[in-house]
């Protein structure tokens, strides 16, 4: 055997290994079908609740939740979508368009969903440390409309560099990956990396401690506080402000562990230089491990609506109202149904 023999035949086994290393990578993207399924059915039923509600639908911070709600809902939508297109066998160039194209609305939703947060922890701060800065909820309101349309642009206008920073990976499997692009690919990554994360945890920690610092002052005070307020006419009182600021604290606390790792990687990925594709080449490991940090990325919009309906309240009860709602309506259609096929059967004859 002589040496181009053999360096086609280790050429061919390299293109194999990759290619199966992409076939696994697919599949485990066909296991995101699941949680992004469950994220739709929650996050739709939390912001049906919401706008159903008339205390929650007027209220600033509830309407900045369902604007991030709304955010994950579309990231969910999108990791739903991903691993079904990837079982048809697409032509490059329509793979490659489509690749780009999720970038940059993941992109996008995922900013929106970041910003709501810094927004919603602004909100709290201002309600609960400086009440009679905005205190019209009316005028409040307004302004966190402006608010949400202000995030969005942003957020589309900042996910527009995932067009030229992601692509499809030319071969048999097509899968969409980002691509190396030097200097302007480093900037851009370190640039989110620090406005999208290290910035956004910052500030939400340094407003929920204030407000944290503020709640424990005024506990003492609250029964006379409550007294002069009036306790039960109020939406959010003492009880359920604290109890919302856990449900928010949680959030941010959960984003934060499980975005990390997905910054890590495109920042590791940018300064190394080396591409998905070359990472598999030399490292399975670290290849699996980007695998895996993705992976944490899909599953926040799953673990966001579940921590909003198991610690707020609010939410927690028109859900539960819904759920109730929806079994009564399946259970009275199932009921109509059998009644119906009853009459239907035909009495049977005695000899």
């Amino acid at each position: 055997m002589n040496q181009s023999e053999l360096t086609t035949i280790l050429s061919n086994q390299s293109q194999a290994n990759r290619t199966s290393a992409f076939q696994f990578l697919q599949i485990a993207q066909a296991f995101f079908t699941l949680p992004s399924f469950l994220s739709i059915i929650l996050n739709s039923a939390i912001l049906h609740s919401i706008a159903q509600s008339k205390e929650m639908s007027k209220s600033p911070t509830y309407y900045l939740i369902g604007n991030m709600v709304a955010s994950d809902l579309a990231t969910a939508t999108l990791f739903m979508i991903l691993p079904i297109i990837t079982l048809f066998s697409l032509p490059y160039v329509v793979a490659d368009v489509i690749c780009r194209i999720l970038s940059l609305v993941t992109g996008m939703s995922y900013m929106a969903s970041v910003l709501s947060l810094i927004a919603i922890s602004v909100d709290r701060y201002l309600s609960i440390i400086k009440p009679l800065l905005l205190a019209s909820r009316s005028k409040k309101l307004r302004i966190f409309k402006c608010v949400i349309v202000v995030i969005w642009i942003i957020s589309i206008t900042a996910s527009l560099p995932f067009i030229y920073l992601t692509g499809a990976l030319p071969g048999s499997t097509n899968s969409c990956a980002l691509i190396h692009r030097g200097v302007i690919g480093l900037l851009f990554y370190l640039l989110i990396t620090i406005l999208l994360y290290i910035i956004p945890i910052i500030v939400m920690s340094i407003l929920y401690y204030r407000i944290y610092q503020f709640l424990l002052e005024k506990t003492k005070e609250v029964p006379s506080l409550e007294a002069k307020e009036g306790h039960s006419k109020k939406f959010l009182d003492t009880a359920k402000r604290k109890s919302l600021i856990r449900t928010l604290v949680i959030v941010t606390g959960i984003f934060a562990l499980m975005t990390w790792p997905f910054f890590a990687m495109i920042l590791g990925m940018s300064i190394t230089g080396i591409t998905i594709d070359e990472l598999e080449r030399t490292s399975l490991f670290l290849f699996i491990l980007c695998t895996i940090s993705v992976s944490f990325t899909v599953f926040t919009p799953v673990v966001n609506p579940m921590l909003l309906i198991k610690y707020d309240k609010n939410i927690r009860t028109r859900t539960t109202v819904l759920y109730r709602r929806l079994k009564r309506r399946v259970s009275g259609k199932n009921k109509i149904s059998a009644s119906y096929n009853t009459t239907q059967t035909p009495a049977s004859s005695t000899p």
